[in-house]
């Protein structure tokens, strides 16, 4: 490691499972579950419109605080009232599970639940994978595990971002052979500087996503800039403002919860996989030289230790 970021072992995506929230069929009502859209209407919200699923978990936390539904000794935890136990189906919920817990409700996150499973991080959710038994028939032996879905979701953790990361000194490499420029780097991550004016951002450096590129004519009116859309940044960037080293683990950490927050699309098992394959060969040939190199400079460093301890005093008279 040197000290720029977090390293991490080249290996296969870290496609987990993740179990599904619903543990009962639902029945909805246009855009959200029956239930959810009863417990709105029964406080007045109005559900004509489709209320954001991040908009639902505020009116839950304003009930629970209006109500004093904080559990008396654990406040991290609400205790349901008749409302929300019709919502979330338990008796006691915990605060930060919320806006996950709602997901379920939202009859346009259905396809991905028909298997009872999505693929994303055990470690977003703390939670353990479980295989689905049938009630009518439990078999004590080998049991099929369904086909994971091309529609499934992939798991916003260092191990898949890693496959798909392009350093800045990379996408120079690739703006050389421009003709297949925007199918590798469209798609890919990259690394930037924080807005400074974004108190919310405690990170120097986060990780956006590639969207398009944009094209724009050079200072001396010939040549042509390429710029690079990125997901959350208004600006487009130029391939000059990227960063060359690793990405650290509290900006995976970052754009997970971006993605949970609906702030970015969150990448199917297939678009990483499929991105990763494109990208694999360049990946591979830009990172084997640099640490060729930095072995070589270790090796060095090393030799020149042992020389100075066998001959401290020529190193001395030097001088």
């Amino acid at each position: 490691m040197d000290g720029r970021g977090e390293e991490y072992d080249e290996e296969q995506f870290a496609f987990t499972l993740k179990r599904k929230v619903r543990s009962r069929k639902l029945e909805f009502v246009g855009w959200g579950s029956k239930p959810l859209i009863e417990f709105l209407e029964s406080i007045g919200e109005d559900t004509t419109k489709q209320i954001s699923q991040y908009d639902v978990a505020d009116v839950v936390n304003k009930y629970v605080h209006d109500n004093n539904l904080l559990h008396p000794s654990k406040k991290k935890r609400i205790v349901c009232d008749e409302k929300l136990h019709s919502v979330f189906g338990k008796k006691t919920i915990s605060r930060i599970k919320i806006y996950e817990m709602l997901e379920a409700h939202y009859a346009e996150n259905q396809d991905e639940s028909d298997f009872g499973f999505l693929f994303g991080s055990d470690e977003e959710n703390g939670v353990t994978p479980q295989k689905s038994l049938s009630l009518e028939k439990k078999k004590p032996l080998m049991q099929k595990v369904p086909e994971k879905p091309k529609s499934c979701f992939a798991a916003i953790v260092p191990e898949n971002i890693k496959m798909v990361y392009l350093k800045k000194s990379l996408v120079q490499d690739l703006l050389k052979h421009f003709e297949n420029f925007e199918a590798k780097v469209v798609g890919s991550f990259v690394r930037i500087k924080s807005d400074p004016y974004d108190y919310l951002q405690k990170n120097s450096h986060m990780l956006v996503q590639v969207t398009g590129l944009k094209k724009t004519s050079g200072t001396d009116g010939m040549n042509t800039d390429i710029l690079l859309q990125v997901s959350n940044c208004v600006k487009d960037i130029g391939v000059s403002m990227l960063s060359d080293d690793d990405f650290k683990l509290e900006e995976c950490v970052d754009l997970q919860q971006r993605v949970k927050s609906s702030l970015l699309k969150r990448p199917t098992v297939v678009e990483l996989q499929e991105k990763a394959q494109i990208l694999h060969e360049d990946i591979i040939k830009h990172w084997l030289p640099r640490e060729i190199a930095l072995l070589q400079r270790l090796i060095d460093r090393a030799n020149e230790k042992g020389w100075r301890k066998e001959y401290p005093f020529k190193t001395l008279i030097s001088y």
